[in-house]
């Protein structure tokens, strides 16, 4: 868990970050998506976290990743 959850922290403080509009939201859409499948193998994360990615600032400082980790290691993702 501890490298899951580094990698997830990570994606989400370049999500923070990012100040490109439109096409880096694409970008974090298709990556976001990708983290989230790859750390949970879960859809609706992987869904989660591709939408978190493509919404604009101010909205998208929740740390998604961060929190679907979590939720699939105390198995509240099915």
């Amino acid at each position: 868990m501890p490298a899951r959850l580094i990698i997830a922290l990570l994606y989400d403080l370049v999500d923070a970050l990012n100040m490109v509009s439109v096409l880096g939201d694409i970008g974090e859409g298709f990556g976001g998506g990708l983290v989230g499948f790859l750390l949970t193998g879960n859809l609706k994360a992987t869904l989660a976290v591709a939408i978190d990615g493509i919404l604009p600032p101010p909205f998208d400082f929740f740390p998604t990743a961060t929190t679907i980790v979590i939720a699939d290691e105390m198995g509240w993702l099915e």
